[in-house]
């Protein structure tokens, strides 16, 4: 285009029956006013103008109006000081390709058009996207026009020069079901572009990834996963199946198998899971194992540390070497406090270890199966907490016995 930036404005939309508007739903775990705007040349200069009680979209600038301004009050409002051309969306049509918008925006600017129409498919009589030069859209608004699509019959009525630019039928989101619908392009036009550059998708139909988020080479994704805005997932991992990564970071060569990971880091060449669950504020080492039926919550695991199975781990920070036993749980809450838990290098941590915070373990500590440690142990230290074994001869069989069972 010869100009160097085109106002452009996104209408919130009225809501759903469902309370929603359509630029709030999401699609790949995102708000569709996000994906359109960030699928719009890098000329065009957003405004998202809302009603007050719409949500704003994070980092778009955005104008409030009250809840009862209709379309032309909100447009005459967004366009005051405007020179130029300027750009409606009227309702979000995330499947819009950067390459359409400038096409539309070329021929606007090439033909000298008063307005030109982004026609999608079948869509001959109704419209969601147009270019006005500003003077002629003030004109338009002055005949109360209520929609785009009237906004347009009425720049025909007053002879401006009108061009439809026609494209592929996209989708315009009003419901959930228009995103869903939406959704589904959206998903293999994504999956696809991995594939493209060396990812492993078994499964492209059973697999949701945000276009938000950076993947490695030849890493497999496995059917049922949900890899969501701002994760990244290091080259050579193994994802899934079944698999939850929500702002996750993962180093080269791990796999995460039927787990989940909320705004945490785990290392290169490490496991974790089957059915492993890693809360936010988590650092993971490297060449670790997260076994199944594991939890960490705001949990530093050092290199080479080994969770294997059934065991709670919060607010603890553990060394390197460490080998916990099935059934640890580091108890890290009293009712009011969450007190920290700190544990050395090359400990072993016997089943069915209680670890009462605020505790701390040298290096090379063991405690032993069942010990509840409530002492600092300094370091090399064998931690024994448990009540010493009695044996009372034929109890048990004078009990069965008086419940009539026999010897």
């Amino acid at each position: 285009m010869s100009c160097t930036k085109l106002n452009t404005i996104l209408l919130g939309g009225r809501k759903g029956k469902d309370g929603k508007y359509p630029v709030q739903r999401e699609i790949l775990f995102s708000p569709v006013g996000k994906l359109v705007a960030d699928a719009l040349p890098e000329q065009c200069e957003l405004l998202y103008v809302r009603q007050q009680s719409e949500k704003e979209l994070e980092g778009i600038p955005d104008m409030v109006c009250p809840d009862d301004a209709d379309f032309t009050q909100m447009l005459s409002t967004a366009i005051d000081g405007m020179e130029g051309d300027v750009m409606i969306l009227s309702t979000p049509m995330p499947e819009v390709t950067t390459e359409e918008y400038q096409h539309v925006m070329d021929l606007h600017v090439q033909a000298e058009n008063a307005v030109t129409m982004l026609t999608c498919g079948a869509m001959a009589d109704h419209w969601h996207c147009a270019v006005y030069r500003v003077e002629v859209l003030r004109e338009i608004l002055s005949h109360h026009p209520m929609s785009l699509t009237q906004s347009i019959h009425i720049a025909t009525e007053i002879s401006a020069k009108t061009e439809p630019c026609r494209t592929e039928s996209r989708i315009p989101v009003y419901t959930a079901c228009d995103a869903y619908s939406a959704q589904k392009t959206l998903q293999r036009r994504v999956n696809s572009a991995w594939m493209d550059q060396g990812i492993n998708i078994l499964d492209p139909e059973y697999t949701y990834i945000s276009p938000y988020c950076t993947i490695g080479y030849d890493t497999t994704i496995l059917p049922g996963c949900m890899i969501k805005p701002g994760s990244k997932v290091g080259s050579g991992c193994t994802i899934g199946p079944n698999t939850i990564l929500d702002r996750a970071e993962i180093g080269d060569g791990t796999s995460v198998n039927s787990s989940q990971v909320y705004e945490s880091h785990v290392g290169c060449y490490a496991t974790v899971g089957p059915f492993a669950y890693i809360r936010p504020g988590c650092q993971v080492g490297d060449n670790t194992r997260i076994g199944d039926f594991v939890e960490l919550k705001k949990a530093h695991i050092g290199n080479d540390t080994k969770v294997s199975h059934l065991t709670y781990i919060g607010d603890a920070t553990v060394g390197e070497r460490v080998n916990f036993g099935c059934g640890t749980v580091v108890v890290n809450y009293d009712g009011y406090v969450k007190s920290q838990t700190v544990i050395g290098d090359d400990c072993f941590i016997g089943c069915n270890t209680n670890l009462v915070a605020p505790v701390t373990l040298g290096d090379r500590v063991l405690t032993a199966a069942g010990t509840t440690v409530t002492r600092n142990v300094p370091d090399g230290a064998l931690a024994v907490a448990r009540a010493r074994q009695e044996n009372k001869e034929g109890w048990n069989d004078r009990r069965r016995r008086m419940h009539g069972q026999d010897t």
